[in-house]
């Protein structure tokens, strides 16, 4: 069998069964995004634009608690699953689910109580004038709806991980072009102004939630309701692993703060309005970003739950050639049109749709590099590698953009748009200058060679070889006899039985992978291609040796009564079993 065989047949079609569907559903969010500035800029004008740019740090302070709650936790959840532990995973979402919803409520209240404080904070202006008044009908929208808006990531992140991408796709694309369609009822037909596009929002994510529960009614994967005691140590593992993806909220929520007070210094509500255009044409280029981490993530995880270093380089390498790809459409379309674009969200005179034009050509030169380190920030995310993630985040999203916005905004508007395209050549630098330092990139170098690999194809599957090879993998780690046992039935008898189910076009692949645990024990991978079937489904009560009925799952039934664990789920296209003797 051809490496590349090896190391290709169980990822690109889980890469892009995960990616396409989460990339209609980031499409959709960023769709919405661009149909709020786009409606509000035509029918109320610059002022509206201003307003949405001014209200964002609300939206940013909410998406730090819900998606650093919401992708910690579907990483935790996908750990669990490919452990095994599918009650463990569900009480990770019950904790998640109950953390977000009632911390999105006491700030909501918080909010309501004191909105004047946080228009002022926010930097509205002053109390009276039309941007104040576009800004507190903005605000308290936005604060009214939040349980509904931000309860939708736990419900996302968790259904995509649980092997249901399409659902979890169907979700978010009719929230968005209900969120798109109500926006233009709302705000044009309605006259509801800049509120409008807030209420429309709410209304697709609600019914975002409600469709999002059919994966829970009918039972399509492991993810259950549940109401276990609340652990507080799970949410903190859970935020804190998250939080190294979400932090760029907190981070958009200051340097929005700070770049809305300083661009109403130099240029005035014009200059505001340009940078809320192009954040959100930002918006556009990082939903391919959270589209290839929706692929990413889950399937790094699951393999490095398995030491499987070669499938996780092979999603690395899927990762960045979609990313390349995708991103050099976005940069050729934001160079060509950005007249387009600029008239597109309500600019008309010279000057304006000058200075969004020339904001958008800017911000097309830090496309690419941007791909770069996003794909490897959720990456090392991911791995665990918590630490490079924030620093990578940290320095993007943070330290370069207030440095090299403070410092270009002294030579005008004009020269303040390089801070885009200048943050992120900086911060890969500094990357590749820790990475060389600590002599990797992809941070695979930890000893796996008590790690057993096979792979075999069923036009000429040699189950006696591969049984010889784990005795003999078993006796070098000093396993046990019953361990040894247990073992070789996994390799002739359950693989046997796979691979007499149907396979697509008659290729057949399993893949085979032991891994000793701290605790003595051995947990036993097994992934093939073929239709879904779960061997412990298999009737072991109606076995008879005289009979010579249901002896194929003779050896089921001895691993059923003696393993410490056994775990069947349909993943990402595959089945995938998990045996832990």
């Amino acid at each position: 069998m051809k490496t590349a065989i090896r190391e290709t047949v169980f990822v690109r079609k889980s890469f892009y069964s995960f990616f396409l569907p989460s990339m209609f559903s980031c499409l959709g969010i960023a769709a919405g995004g661009l149909a709020d500035c786009v409606f509000v800029g035509n029918t109320i004008g610059p002022v509206g634009m201003t307003a949405i740019s001014i209200g964002q740090p609300i939206y940013m302070l909410f998406n730090t608690i819900s998606y650093s709650l919401s992708i910690g936790g579907s990483i935790h959840y996908a750990n669990a699953l490919s452990e095994g532990k599918a009650e463990e995973g569900n009480r990770i979402f019950a904790d998640v689910l109950r953390t977000d919803l009632f911390l999105n409520i006491g700030l909501c209240i918080l909010g309501l109580l004191f909105l004047p404080q946080v228009l002022a904070f926010l930097g509205a202006g002053t109390p009276g004038t039309e941007v104040w008044a576009n800004c507190e009908a903005l605000v308290r929208a936005q604060l009214l709806l939040v349980p509904v808006m931000f309860c939708q990531g736990p419900f996302y992140y968790f259904v995509n991980c649980d092997n249901d991408p399409k659902l979890a796709a169907v979700a978010f694309v009719t929230s968005n072009t209900l969120d798109i369609v109500f926006n233009y009822v709302f705000v044009v037909l309605m006259d509801l102004g800049v509120a409008g596009s807030v209420y429309s929002t709410g209304l697709g994510a609600g019914v975002m939630i409600v469709i999002s529960l059919f994966h829970f009614f009918k039972k399509r994967g492991c993810l259950r309701f549940c109401w276990p005691g609340y652990r507080v140590r799970c949410v903190l593992e859970s935020f804190r692993t998250g939080f190294s993806t979400s932090v760029q909220y907190v981070y958009q929520l200051i340097t929005i703060l700070v770049c809305n007070h300083l661009l109403m210094v130099i240029s005035g509500e014009l200059g505001v309005a340009v940078f809320g255009i192009v954040f959100n044409v930002a918006l556009v280029a990082a939903s391919v970003y959270d589209a290839i981490s929706m692929a990413l993530q889950p399937m790094v995880s699951t393999f490095h739950g398995e030491c499987n270093k070669a499938n996780i380089r092979c999603t690395l390498k899927q990762a960045f050639k979609v990313s390349m790809v995708v991103n050099l459409v976005i940069v050729v379309l934001l160079a060509a049109v950005p007249q387009w674009i600029s008239f597109a969200f309500g600019l008309r005179t010279d000057a304006e749709l000058a200075m969004g034009s020339s904001a958008i050509r800017i911000y097309a030169l830090c496309v690419i590099p941007s791909g770069v380190n996003m794909v490897l920030t959720y990456y090392y995310q991911a791995l665990g590698r918590e630490f490079i993630s924030y620093m990578l985040f940290t320095l993007r999203s943070f330290v370069f953009f207030l440095t090299f916005s403070l410092v270009f905004s002294l030579g005008g508007i004009g020269l303040f748009w390089w801070t885009y395209p200048c943050m992120e050549l900086a911060a890969l630098a500094v990357l590749a200058i820790y990475n060389q330092r600590t002599g990797s990139w992809v941070y695979l170098n930890e000893d796996d060679s008590n790690v057993f690999r096979a792979f075999v194809e069923s036009r000429d599957a040699d189950l006696g070889s591969v049984s010889k090879a784990v005795s003999e993998y078993l006796k070098g780690i000093h396993a046990t006899a019953a361990q040894s046992y247990f073992a070789a039935i996994a390799v002739e008898e359950v693989c046997a039985v796979i691979l007499g189910q149907p396979f697509p076009s008659n290729k057949g692949y399993i893949q085979f992978t032991i891994v000793p645990q701290d605790d003595g024990t051995v947990t036993l991978h097994l992934r093939d291609n073929a239709k879904a079937f779960n061997p412990f489904d298999l009737d072991v009560e109606g076995i008879s040796l005289e009979d010579g009925r249901g002896l194929d799952a003779l050896g089921i039934k001895v691993i059923k009564n003696k393993a410490q664990e056994f775990f069947y789920r349909r993943y990402a296209g595959f089945n995938t079993l998990v045996i832990r003797v």
